[in-house]
């Protein structure tokens, strides 16, 4: 009987084991949509939107793309610190930040607490579980993710570090809208390094103050 056991959880354990991919390289992309009667200027700001993550090792890169420009942050993990950048036409501005101003800017994100649903479905082809992340401010995001895929290193997912698994599809709130972001394509082969280099010239440098005030007022 204990024989019997001892090679139902093997078999068992091997079969959650095949089921789950670890990522540490991959490209993945997410559509952007508004919810509801969404404000005329910010959906003219998201027309056409996609946000695309670069994974690579301990580095990640997020790319915000938009009509009127773009918004690229660069996490490189065996510094800890983040560089930012953005072009809007010809205005280019490059931010060096350290840890502590990284955490500063995404202080919201901390602490946060997580309430795990029974509701799944499909999305994208892997099995997706809901889920609800409750910020700081009170605010509420309802987050869809998956355990068929782990990041490795997770610091990407600023909505929902502690997930267990991959975000496949999530809400963000900008003032009184819902922005939505939904996984459409990973791929999984290798990413070049070269998306991971800091610009040396023709960007205008700005500092951790003034880069707060240009992301306020763009």
């Amino acid at each position: 009987m204990k024989r019997l056991f001892l090679f139902s959880f093997l078999l068992l354990s091997t079969v959650v084991g095949f089921s789950q991919r670890k990522v540490t390289e991959a490209t993945l992309r997410y559509s952007i949509s508004l919810a509801g009667d969404a404000d005329s200027s910010l959906r003219a700001f998201y027309k056409s939107a996609q946000y695309i993550c670069y994974l690579k090792g301990v580095n990640s890169r997020m790319d915000l793309i938009t009509n009127l420009g773009k918004q690229i942050t660069l996490l490189q993990g065996k510094t800890n610190t983040a560089i930012i950048w953005r072009e809007f036409g010809s205005q280019r501005y490059l931010t060096t930040l350290t840890t502590s101003q990284w955490a500063a800017l995404n202080q919201r994100y901390e602490d946060s607490k997580l309430s795990l649903t029974a509701d799944s479905v499909k999305l994208l082809g892997y099995q997706s579980r809901k889920a609800f992340i409750t910020l700081q401010d009170s605010t509420r995001s309802e987050v869809w993710f998956t355990t068929e895929l782990i990041p490795v290193y997770r610091d990407f997912q600023l909505v929902a570090k502690t997930l267990p698994g991959l975000l496949v599809q999530y809400e963000a709130a900008i003032g009184n809208n819902r922005v939505i972001y939904q996984l459409e394509e990973i791929n999984f082969n290798p990413v070049p390094q070269a998306l991971f280099d800091v610009p040396k010239t023709g960007y205008r440098l700005l500092s951790f103050e003034e880069s707060k005030w240009l992301g306020k007022n763009q």
